[in-house]
């Protein structure tokens, strides 16, 4: 009898205060605390935040542009008619066309931050060890940003096209 193996659940030990697991189980429980936010989230929700600001900086120098252009008694010639219209946007000046530069730049910065943003923010939502909020906050605020860039840039191109000429 004392050659023969024993099949019987594993002995209990002092680290297990609940008795011996069976046999058949591998299960290693540890108690690893409560969940860590998600890196990934937090990274995406702060790329969020910059091309938030970005989208602002674009807002305000899109207005300023826009009421630079409305205060000057210069009318946008026809585009087609390339010397008229090279004169009108010269007569202009450089601050305006810095605004407008500005004003592109800063929109298409966002839509790029934001783009890259989501992407991160998709792969932190869907992480099954980590923290969801950040991930699921940086999914909202880039699509928000992503969708306001869009609806900036069409609204802006439809501001300059009612003021040709």
């Amino acid at each position: 009898m004392e050659n023969e193996t024993n099949n019987n659940a594993n002995p209990s030990s002092s680290k297990e205060p609940y008795g011996s697991r069976p046999v058949f189980s591998n299960d290693q429980t540890i108690y690893e605390g409560p969940k860590k936010h998600s890196g990934i989230g937090i990274t995406s929700f702060i790329i969020g935040l910059l091309s938030a600001v970005l989208l602002i900086i674009a807002i305000v120098s899109g207005f300023s542009f826009a009421d630079q252009i409305a205060n000057t008694d210069i009318i946008i010639a026809d585009p087609s008619d390339r010397a008229a219209f090279q004169a009108s946007i010269e007569a202009l000046g450089q601050e305006v066309l810095v605004s407008m530069m500005l004003t592109i730049v800063c929109i298409f910065g966002a839509g790029l931050l934001s783009l890259a943003g989501l992407i991160l923010a998709i792969i932190g939502a869907v992480s099954s060890k980590r923290r969801k909020t950040f991930g699921v906050i940086g999914i909202v605020l880039n699509v928000v940003v992503f969708v306001g860039g869009i609806a900036l840039f069409f609204v802006g191109s439809a501001s300059i096209a009612s003021s040709v000429a």
